[in-house]
């Protein structure tokens, strides 16, 4: 017992600097960088790049002194801000949705692999902010262009990543669900689809952010509101303090919606998390 105590101390005491290296370097750097750029503007003043603290004020005015009621919420941010929101979300639930059912097909089928890689590569390497007019001539400028918009560019990710991941199950693992005599859903549902998650949350994560990039390009055509609309208004007006509280907008809400799928994704995969452990041991 006190030979497995010590030996166990090490491996409880490893985590601790990986933990540092993942929250409190990243955080140092970015106060650093801060404080420089905060320097740096008061020393040599500029209308193009204003101070860190007048941008923080200047966005808490524009998008969270709203009445208690709206959750402090201004109505330009529920305008502007919860629009491009909600796109995203919308755009990357549905992309997801049909990437996964894709890429398991895909990654089943030999049959329909070979007959949709040829397509599916030529329309990946395709840059989705190109196909954005193409988008505004078949479905117009309203909310399901945007939205459609979103899914196109991350189904790519989650597709290709779950189609490898559905690739790399072993086939005794398939084999032994037909044993078993399971249904085709029931072999997908309790066999390939566990087994292919970790892949699909890599795909999934690069997805996410890719959301919020294509919700933003979306908006910089036939848009009347968004977060990218007002990016380009406060541009064309040199509004650089507004420019720049609504590139800080996005950069909380991409860092919020990143943290959330961590913690989505550790919940989902803690048992394979777990397995990795036990087998390293």
């Amino acid at each position: 017992m006190t030979a497995t105590a010590v030996a166990r101390k090490p491996r409880i005491a490893s985590h601790r600097p990986g933990w540092v290296r993942r929250y409190a370097a990243p955080v140092f750097v970015i106060v650093v960088l801060l404080l420089l750029w905060e320097l740096a503007a008061t020393v040599a003043p500029s209308p193009f790049f204003p101070a860190p603290s007048r941008i923080f004020v200047s966005a808490w005015k524009m998008f969270f002194t709203g009445p208690p009621e709206h959750l402090f919420l201004t109505p330009l941010m529920i305008e502007n801000g919860l629009t491009t929101l909600l796109r995203m979300l919308i755009g990357f639930a549905l992309g997801s949705v049909v990437g996964a059912i894709l890429g398991i097909w895909s990654g089943l089928s030999q049959l329909f692999r070979e007959v949709t890689n040829p397509v599916v590569e030529f329309l990946r390497s395709i840059p989705a902010s190109a196909t954005l007019p193409l988008f505004i001539i078949l479905l117009g400028g309203d909310d399901g262009m945007r939205i459609a918009f979103v899914a196109y560019g991350v189904l790519w990710f989650v597709l290709i990543n779950t189609a490898l991941g559905v690739q790399s199950i072993h086939p005794t693992q398939i084999m032994m669900g037909r044993s078993f005599r399971l249904s085709r859903l029931r072999q997908i549902l309790s066999i390939v689809l566990p087994a292919a998650l970790p892949q699909m949350f890599a795909g999934l994560r690069i997805a996410l952010s890719t959301s919020l990039i294509f919700a933003i390009i979306s908006e910089f055509m036939v848009a009347t509101n968004g977060i990218g609309y007002e990016l380009i208004n406060t541009q064309a007006r040199f509004q650089f303090l507004s420019m720049w509280s609504w590139m800080l907008l996005l950069a909380v809400i991409g860092l919020l919606a990143n943290v959330l799928l961590e913690l989505v994704e550790a919940r989902v995969l803690r048992w394979h998390r777990l397995f990795r452990n036990v087998g390293n041991e």
